[in-house]
């Protein structure tokens, strides 16, 4: 049985390689493939990791190629979907962006995520025209987060968020922020909108930690990636933050990931002033495993939503406090 330190020792060793840091034929040498297949695949970065070893020469095992190669399949499945609803929406004028599945690619999550700010009944039709999908039962926690789901004939999901994110869609001004500052961004000859890098942090606050029990490698590299590419303002960040009650959920997640860059690379990746600017929690550490970087799942989730009902509570907002005490009938409703 692997114990904690070689487990984390292989989210270091992914990070590295995906962040374009050298890596010794030694460190590379004693592998359990199975094992970093899994974690490649459950955490999203599979495709990346095995183009990077394989540009540097590293020989894959058959299971772990095999594995890189059906992803790629999904892949090429994902972004013809993409690019059919890309097709439709600019026949009907519809605006809408890719929260998070341009910076996966060639890699793909569960689903993928879209944003529009028309309701369900007005644009699915239209997006999806000429798509083939099979539309999923809404549960109670797609009716609380407006979202829709849809299975493609390829098997890709596609689920639309309809103005509304968080773990119960209780964030209903921020989607309009993420579409006023979008920028296009090209993947595969294809351009597409996505969230402004600073409205990308604030988002991943928004939705990595609250109503989760792990973080996936996949993200802590975007967050990585958005710091150190881009001159980010962090006041905007925390500001933003702040406006739209993400403050814990932001704080929360960025702690996180401080925490992990500092354990992993050695030195620290949020301005200190930055952290203390948002709300300060007890979070804790994470925890790395074959899923992610676990943390106290419900501790946090309890924090997150509690500050945001006292917010909601303070300020009259009844539809919020309503959305956030109605999370865990949500979760326990999705069990049974």
């Amino acid at each position: 049985m692997i114990r904690t330190r070689p487990l984390e020792r292989y989210a270091q060793l992914a990070l590295g390689l995906l962040l374009g840091e050298a890596k010794s034929p030694a460190a590379l040498a004693a592998l359990d493939w199975s094992f970093l297949t899994r974690v490649a695949e459950r955490n999203g970065i599979l495709v990346r990791l095995a183009d990077r070893l394989t540009a540097l020469g590293v020989a894959l095992p058959h299971g772990f190629k095999q594995a890189a190669d059906r992803e790629r399949h999904r892949a090429r499945a994902a972004l013809d979907a993409l690019r059919h609803i890309r097709t439709a929406c600019a026949r009907h004028g519809i605006v809408w962006l890719l929260p998070k599945a341009l910076s996966r690619l060639p890699d793909v999550g569960d689903d993928l995520d879209l944003l529009v700010l028309e309701p369900a009944s007005v644009v699915d039709a239209l997006m999806l025209e000429g798509l083939a999908v099979t539309a999923r039962p809404r549960t109670l926690t797609h009716r609380l987060t407006g979202s829709t789901v849809y299975t493609t004939a390829s098997g890709v999901v596609v689920d639309i968020h309809h103005s509304r994110l968080g773990s119960v869609g209780q964030h209903t001004r921020f989607p309009a922020v993420l579409v006023r500052n979008a920028r296009p961004a090209a993947m595969g000859g294809t351009e597409f909108l996505v969230p402004s890098p600073a409205d990308q942090v604030v988002l991943q606050g928004v939705e990595k930690v609250a109503g989760r029990r792990s973080i996936a490698l996949a993200d802590v590299l975007q967050t990585i990636v958005l710091v150190r590419q881009n001159a980010l303002d962090w006041d905007y960040v925390a500001g933003t933050a702040w406006e739209h009650g993400a403050e814990a959920g932001l704080g929360c997640y960025l702690h996180y990931v401080d925490e992990i860059h500092a354990r992993l690379a050695g030195r620290r990746l949020v301005p200190r002033e930055t952290l203390q600017a948002l709300w300060p929690g007890r979070w804790g550490r994470t925890r790395f495993s074959e899923a992610g970087f676990r943390f106290p799942a419900l501790w946090v989730t309890a924090c997150i939503h509690g500050r945001q009902f006292a917010r909601a509570l303070g300020a009259r907002d009844w539809k919020t406090a309503a959305r956030v005490g109605a999370w865990a009938p949500a979760v326990i409703a999705g069990r049974l």
